[in-house]
This record gives structure tokens, C-alpha cells and sequence, in this order.
């Protein structure tokens, strides 16, 4: 990944999800957001894995769909089993043949939110007991296997970092949404008011600042470019930056990086609000 900048966002997938038979809502999604996940029916095709549900519902409409899930990993609540799904995994219909169900992703697959973007939803809809209606339809009450890739919000808290997994030599960028700011001091931020504080820590006991914060907003490299609608960003190659500043003794081992922003002129009254970013092992 070295010096590598992967701002990769796929964008193929449409919001509204025209024509798909699994999406979610919203999307992009921001990793704290619940979800609204909708399965269509009828954009199935019946007899492609053994499924045909979509024919059961012409004849049976008034019949529950079940949501069954497997990645990124089982529901907390468990599926059930295949002749009788778990209550819980009841979805509502709320169309012809289209049926949704409401969730936070990451209570719901107890998932952080790194392995929910990264691997997506795979799925399918059934009726209570998969093998409903043996004999009178050509497969098994379920459609086929569905999958949704997940596109990520980039920010929609005060602080965002991306790439949210990086090494000390990856470009990592910082993003600052003054408009969720509640410090009112540090509020309606100008275009040239944002500077962001830096810290190296190897261990509790053993940081250095890349500068004083007395001094931090006189110095361009730490000037975070406003991007628009009330945002701010920094992207640095850490190991780099605080090299080029000499602050780091030979042998330091970066693990974690601690910052906030400042805006010339304003003092903290009490402690800063760091954030903190722990940086993946080169090895």
C-alpha cells in the first residue's frame, strides 16, 4: 500500500437500485446509520438455484417473507432454521412482492463497521419453512442468493479518517465537519481558520507534537484545505510528515496518532478533544 492513494468509492451501483433485487437504504451508507434492507421478488428469477418463490407469492401473496443472511456474518439472532425462520428475521412487505427490513448493521451482524463495508450483505428470502409447498412448485420456497455491496458515507461525524485501516507510510486524510461542531467557539469556522494539532505516540509515556500548539496555526503544512459545505482536510503520509519535521527520534515506532483541530487566535479553556488513530503493524 505504500504511498498508494487508494480513494477507491464504486459508484456503479445506483441509489434507488433500479432493477436489483436486494439494495439498501441510504446509500452511501454512514457507518453508524440503520439501514433499511429491501428484497424484490419479482426482480428474481425462479429455477436458477433450486427457488421458487417469487411464483409462490403470485399464488400466495399474503404470505410472510423471512430474510436469511449469512455475510458478513450470521445475525445476532440467529436465522432460525430452515423449516422454521426465527420470528425476528420476519421482513414487511411494503410493495407487490418487495419487503424490507430495518436494522443497524453492526449490532444486527455484531460486526464492527470495517468488515460490514468491506464484504457487504449476501442474503435471500424465504417463507417461514424453506421447503413450503413441496411438490407443487419447481424448488424450494426462497429466492436465489443475493448480495448488496455496501457503498461507505466518506464522513458524517466531526472527525472521519479514511482509509479507516492504514499503515504509517499510506496516505491518510483527516476530515473536520465544522457544522457538527458544539464547542460554540469553535464554530462557522472561515475557509483559512482550520489547523490541525498532531501527535506521535509510541506508548502513553512516549509522544512527541509535531509543534507546539501555540504555534501549530503559523505553520502552512498544518492548514487543513476547506473542501466545501463547511469541511476541512489534511491528507498526510504520517511517517513522512513528521520526519521532514525532524520531531521524532531515530528508532520511534508509530502506533498511534492523536489530533484536533485549532483555529488561529483560540485558546482551549480545558483539555483539547483529541482523537486518536492506531495505525495497522508494517510487519
Amino acid at each position: 500500500m505504500k504511498k498508494i492513494f487508494s480513494f477507491i468509492l464504486a459508484l456503479a451501483a445506483s441509489t434507488f437500485a433500479v432493477g436489483q433485487a436486494a439494495y439498501i437504504q441510504p446509500s452511501p451508507t454512514g457507518k453508524n446509520d440503520t439501514i433499511t434492507l429491501y428484497i424484490n421478488v419479482a426482480q428474481t428469477t425462479d429455477g436458477t438455484m433450486n427457488n421458487a418463490l417469487s411464483a409462490m407469492l403470485s399464488d400466495h401473496p399474503e404470505d410472510t417473507v423471512y430474510l436469511w443472511t449469512w455475510q458478513p456474518a450470521g445475525p445476532v439472532a440467529g436465522n432460525g432454521d430452515w423449516t422454521n425462520s426465527n420470528s425476528a428475521m420476519a421482513m414487511t412487505k411494503v410493495g407487490e412482492k418487495l419487503y424490507s427490513l430495518r436494522f443497524k448493521p453492526t449490532s444486527f451482524y455484531g460486526v464492527d463497521a470495517t468488515t460490514f463495508f468491506t464484504n457487504g450483505i449476501s442474503c435471500l428470502a424465504k417463507l417461514r419453512s424453506g421447503n413450503a409447498y413441496t411438490g407443487e412448485y419447481n424448488g424450494e420456497a426462497k429466492t436465489e442468493d443475493l448480495h448488496v455491496n455496501i457503498i461507505p458515507k466518506l464522513c458524517d461525524e466531526l472527525y472521519c479518517v479514511f482509509p479507516e485501516i492504514a499503515k504509517t507510510d499510506d496516505y491518510l486524510s483527516i476530515t473536520y465537519d465544522n457544522t457538527l461542531e458544539t464547542n460554540p467557539d469553535m464554530q462557522n469556522l472561515g475557509d483559512d481558520d482550520a489547523y490541525l494539532f498532531l501527535r506521535a505516540e509510541q506508548s502513553t509515556f512516549v509522544a512527541f507534537n509535531y509543534t507546539d500548539p501555540a504555534i501549530a496555526t503559523t505553520l502552512p503544512q498544518l492548514k487543513m484545505k476547506a473542501i466545501g459545505d463547511g469541511k476541512f482536510r489534511l491528507t498526510i503520509i504520517p511517517s513522512d510528515f513528521f520526519a521532514d519535521a525532524g520531531v521524532l527520534p531515530e528508532g520511534f515506532d508509530l502506533k498511534k496518532l492523536k489530533y484536533y483541530v485549532l483555529k488561529p487566535g483560540y485558546v482551549y479553556t480545558t483539555a483539547p478533544p483529541f482523537q486518536s488513530y492506531s495505525f495497522i503493524s508494517c510487519d
